[in-house]
């Protein structure tokens, strides 16, 4: 009858109005959930950009921006273990700024310290996207060249010395020409970055 029938509606009408709040609220979690979970991929991002920055800081001279010591052991170690296992060359070499003391006493420290940066500069512009170049000591320089025979090695360094006479640096405004002695060394069979890179320093002196 009606009166039951009412009743009826009434009850159908007070469950819909519960499961309307229940699933209002169901969103609304959801909407505060995902908004967690945006900002907590947001955060993480945020903490693997740091981290990028912290590992490159570690490993990044803070003058040349170039690989400091401890990039170079780790990119040597890299490099070897892949020389290794797939029985391809690596070579080496070692660079160091001619007369640097005389450059720092006539033009000053700071001058001495863009003449580093501007090498620097000019070493990564002439390598290739696979080869590293660390800064060794005060005005000395590795550059590590894998998958490189020596002619190929010795060939890069005499194109990066030719590079340095066409790019001057500039103090004030003046042209001065940086030149630097190299040494080339090509890894012998078990050899490690000690030798490796005493060989080219031998060979750097020779120069």
């Amino acid at each position: 009858n009606l009166a039951d029938l009412g009743h009826i509606l009434e009850d159908i009408m007070h469950d819909t109005r519960i499961i309307q709040d229940s699933a209002l609220r169901s969103h609304q979690e959801l909407l505060s959930t995902r908004k967690q979970a945006d900002d907590a991929e947001t955060r993480i991002k945020e903490l693997e950009n740091e981290l990028a920055q912290v590992s490159e800081q570690i490993h990044t001279d803070q003058l040349t921006g170039v690989l400091n010591r401890r990039g170079m052991d780790e990119t040597f170690e890299r490099e070897l273990n892949r020389a290794d296992r797939n029985q391809s060359p690596v070579c080496v070499a070692l660079l160091d700024i001619d007369n640097f003391k005389k450059l720092n006493d006539t033009l000053g420290h700071q001058a001495g310290d863009q003449a580093l940066i501007h090498l620097a500069q000019v070493i990564k512009e002439c390598l290739r996207p696979a080869d590293s170049v660390a800064r060794y000591g005060g005005e000395e320089f590795v550059i590590i060249l894998p998958d490189t025979p020596l002619k190929e090695g010795i060939e890069a360094v005499e194109r990066l010395q030719r590079e340095m006479t066409k790019k001057f640096f500039l103090n004030n405004n003046e042209r001065v020409l940086v030149t630097f002695s190299a040494g080339v060394a090509l890894r012998q069979s078990g050899e490690d970055q000690e030798e490796l890179v005493g060989r080219a320093d031998k060979a750097m002196y020779k120069a």
